[in-house]
């Protein structure tokens, strides 16, 4: 009898949390509100760039080809500290050995040992990039490529700031223009969010020098270009 009971009880709590959790659904799909996108588009110069350049040698001896990659990574690093670059973060991105191998007639034919190093190079002074390329080239490098330029941190989260509040402000006018319209005025905000950002500028291409290039490569200006940044927040008014 006692189990009854219980269960009817339990039945009922269940029942009375349902009905209160239906009526509060219903209070808020009741509410008056305008939902609107606001949108903010802005272009901002790069503070920052990066380059990578990546020594390569192959050689019938392994060690021989570890050696002159090493070596020719050493003397780049070195070369490129002495330009004084201003905020400059140096890293290897990149270091490989192996024997390279090529098919002729049917079969794998043993080609020598190749031996990479690549080093990341990133500054503030953008337009000085084009040194690394003289660098590159004085000291046998084929490779150079990945440059890059983008926002640091600090100018990408100053940048957003006064774009969220540009975002924000086309929202509001874009409600307020929607209400009166429609012989309403605009109450609280209900919900908020946003989306979109910028994108890091990338030139993918590998430039590759020649053996008779050591003497012709002179250091370009590189331009930073600008990036566009976009951000959208959508807002819901309430009605009254």
């Amino acid at each position: 009898m006692r189990l009854k009971m219980m269960n009817r009880t339990s039945v009922s709590l269940v029942l009375g949390s349902l009905l209160m959790c239906s009526s509060s659904s219903q209070a808020e799909s009741e509410v008056r509100k305008v939902t609107v996108s606001g949108k903010c588009s802005r272009n901002v110069t790069p503070d920052r760039g990066a380059m990578v350049l990546t020594a390569e040698f192959r050689d019938d001896d392994l060690k021989t080809a570890s050696r002159r990659a090493t070596e020719a990574y050493e003397r780049t690093r070195d070369a490129v500290k002495k330009l004084n670059l201003k905020d400059l973060d140096l890293k290897t991105v990149e270091y490989s050995m192996g024997e390279v191998r090529e098919w002729e007639k049917n079969k794998s034919v043993f080609k020598g040992y190749r031996a990479r190093m690549g080093l990341r190079v990133a500054t503030s002074q953008v337009d000085r990039l084009g040194e690394l390329i003289a660098i590159a080239s004085r000291e046998g490098l084929k490779d150079v490529g990945a440059l890059q330029s983008f926002l640091s941190d600090s100018k990408q989260i100053s940048e957003q700031v006064g774009c969220l509040q540009d975002a924000a402000g086309d929202a509001r006018i874009k409600a307020e223009k929607l209400a009166s319209s429609l012989g309403a005025s605009l109450g609280e905000v209900l919900r908020i969010s946003e989306s979109g950002g910028t994108q890091d500028v990338f030139s993918p291409r590998m430039m590759t020098f020649g053996s008779r290039d050591s003497e012709e490569i002179k250091a370009p200006t590189i331009e930073a270009g600008q990036q566009t940044l976009n951000l959208t927040v959508e807002v819901s008014f309430s009605l009254k």
